[in-house]
């Protein structure tokens, strides 16, 4: 038996897994990805005592530590947890079972989509969720992004170096990235920002060659090779919903020190209801999660 399974290898639960290891916990983490969207980051700039990272050495970095401490690392897909009647958890994929006394719940968020017709065709030919694993693929070509907010901005910031034009779209009245990003964006050529607009329509053969905008009930149509997605985040934890209290977003509840509604069960990061999405935030949190399952191990 386990003395804690960690569902996540993101910043939330790779801290959680450092903390834990270091109180020789026997440790478990469990996940679909290593970084999770770390990993999907060219640079961090806000890193306390790193200048600038890339989130691909981030994130494994962190992984390489944890694994020198002796955590175990596994890829696969948590579907259930059952409280045992002798005490402890059963934590179960599809064809796998896993033991532990505590949990440590880290899942993160996934991309949301646009939801519109079509985007399952183009997707991974010519539409792309991630722009650092595509983003390179695109040089010379015209491209969209799609999001207003700081991954957005650090989309297009990587792509009007490599793309001769580059489309900024905004669903609101307002950019919302951070005005340092912003600035430096608004004084490039090859960027035009649409605000109040969506794409309503992708086209193209066997690959994406255009778009359809809705600026405030204006149709535009664009020549692009590609679109990138960057409109947030959501929760994927259905599979929680009878075994955790969740906010009406999907976000698990819990209180100042981790605690969700079943005892032994902590969450930590960006799948709970914090406020603030961000590394070093998630980071804590989960710090305080493995912290205090050890407090629960010991009784």
């Amino acid at each position: 038996m386990y003395d804690v399974v960690i569902i996540g290898a993101g910043p939330a639960g790779m801290t959680a897994a450092i903390y834990c290891t270091r109180r020789a916990m026997k440790t478990l983490i469990i996940s679909k990805e290593i970084g999770g969207q770390v990993a999907r980051t060219f640079l961090i700039e806000n890193y306390p005592g790193l200048k600038k990272v890339d989130g691909v050495s981030l994130a494994f970095d962190m992984k390489a530590q944890v694994e020198s401490l002796g955590g175990e690392f596994l890829m696969d897909t948590i579907e259930k947890i059952e409280k045992l009647p002798s005490g402890g958890f059963e934590v179960s994929s599809t064809d796998r079972h896993y033991l532990t006394k505590t949990v440590v719940v880290a899942a993160g968020l996934v991309k949301k989509k646009l939801g519109i017709t079509n985007e399952e065709k183009y997707s991974g030919h010519g539409l792309s969720y991630c722009i650092n694993c595509d983003g390179p693929l695109f040089k010379g070509k015209k491209v969209a992004v799609v999001g207003g907010g700081n991954s957005g901005a650090e989309a297009v910031e990587f792509l009007t170096k490599i793309c001769p034009q580059v489309y900024w779209l905004e669903i609101t009245d307002q950019i919302r990235a951070e005005a340092v990003l912003l600035d430096k964006i608004k004084k490039l050529d090859n960027v035009e920002i649409f605000a109040q607009a969506k794409i309503i329509a992708l086209s193209g053969n066997d690959m994406l060659s255009g778009i359809v905008i809705d600026q405030n009930g204006k149709k535009l149509e664009k020549d692009v090779q590609g679109v990138f997605v960057e409109i947030g985040y959501q929760a994927q934890t259905d599979w929680l919903k009878n075994t955790l209290d969740l906010d009406e977003v999907g976000q698990i509840k819990i209180n100042a020190l981790g605690h969700t509604s079943c005892p032994g069960i902590f969450a930590a990061g960006d799948v709970t209801q914090s406020h603030y999405k961000q590394i070093v935030v998630a980071e804590g949190m989960g710090a305080i999660a493995a912290l205090e399952a050890y407090r629960f191990c010991r009784g």
